[in-house]
């Protein structure tokens, strides 16, 4: 039996043991936290606010994805050249699937059949399918590909070419490439807005924020946030986007009607991973030196909680399920 066929008897067992807990089996959604240097994922409850479960994984895992219903957590582990695929019911490993040669960013389709996975040595973006546990194509993007994002129908997803400071657009339904936008340096993390209109690359070396027009698929704004931005959110119906600044220990927010920065949030040391809580109003951030994740208050822009991970917590990603209706 191949490795990814035993991966898929795994995956087919977990999941059908624990569709038998039922759908009220799930009230708040859970966080999921990769910490790089020691090789685990966080489980947080975020209705306490806890640590409730540490689940080992592969090596220096970085990249997280949750579907929408919570059921499935997909981590990418560089150091393994793996992806972990975690039962989001259970918080267990249900399989361990090879993958390419750098896994890094990683997003499911609306559905959580499939993963997109961003390989930054290999120049390529992996689609595989979750349920038949199978390789369905290799896209050739640009170099190094980092953040991934899939549109709320599916239709289109977006990669940041990181060494080439630029974003491709690929059909959902064919794969094939369908535009390619000049963004500024070093693109990493993305974000789309719920509408699929807008666009959000962070910039990790012109420190900026480019907006860019899905349409017509170019920038209509470059926005300028702290040093290094990672990643980003979004939080009160899409008004405000949040973004971390890895070298100034701060989140950047801007105002997404008036595309500009209104504010900034001190977190902890070297922020990277941040993710909306279905609320709409709490952000949560990974900080990478301190081994936390601070979670913000949208609304009004102060830390509300610190919470204690693992070592070198990175949460590339959306690591909290966007569709889990809470309490």
């Amino acid at each position: 039996m191949t490795p990814w066929a035993a991966g898929q008897t795994r995956v087919l067992l977990l999941f059908a043991a624990a569709a038998l807990v039922g759908p009220g089996a799930r009230a708040e959604p859970f966080a999921y936290i990769t910490n790089q240097k020691d090789d685990t994922v966080s489980v947080i409850d975020t209705a306490s606010g806890q640590v409730v479960k540490t689940v080992q994984v592969g090596s220096q895992p970085a990249g997280v994805a949750v579907s929408r219903d919570g059921a499935k957590v997909v981590v990418t582990n560089p150091g393994s050249k793996d992806i972990t695929v975690l039962d989001g019911r259970t918080h267990t490993v249900a399989a361990t699937l090879a993958v390419g040669e750098g896994p890094l960013g990683v997003a499911l389709d609306p559905s959580g059949a499939r993963a997109y996975v961003a390989d930054f040595y290999g120049h390529y973006l992996s689609v595989l399918d979750l349920a038949e546990g199978r390789l369905v194509k290799r896209m050739a993007v640009g170099r190094h590909p980092a953040g991934v994002v899939v549109s709320p129908d599916g239709a289109r997803l977006y990669v940041a070419n990181r060494e080439d400071d630029s974003v491709s657009s690929f059909h959902g339904g064919t794969l094939d490439l369908d535009r390619t936008v000049a963004v500024g340096r070093h693109p990493f993390g993305l974000l789309l807005d719920s509408k699929a209109q807008r666009l959000y690359s962070a910039n990790v070396e012109s420190n900026d924020v480019s907006v860019v027009d899905t349409a017509a698929m170019r920038v209509i704004k470059t926005i300028p946030v702290g040093k290094r931005p990672y990643a980003l959110a979004s939080a009160l119906s899409g008004k405000r986007v949040l973004v971390t600044n890895q070298y100034d220990n701060t989140v950047s927010v801007i105002d997404a009607e008036r595309l500009e920065t209104i504010g900034t949030v001190p977190v902890g040391e070297y922020p990277e991973g941040i993710a909306s809580h279905p609320d709409d109003r709490h952000v949560y951030v990974a900080n990478w030196f301190s081994n936390t994740v601070s979670v913000i208050d949208a609304l009004t822009l102060t830390v509300e909680k610190t919470i204690v991970t693992g070592d070198g917590s990175r949460a590339f990603g959306v690591f909290i399920p966007p569709g889990v209706p809470c309490r």
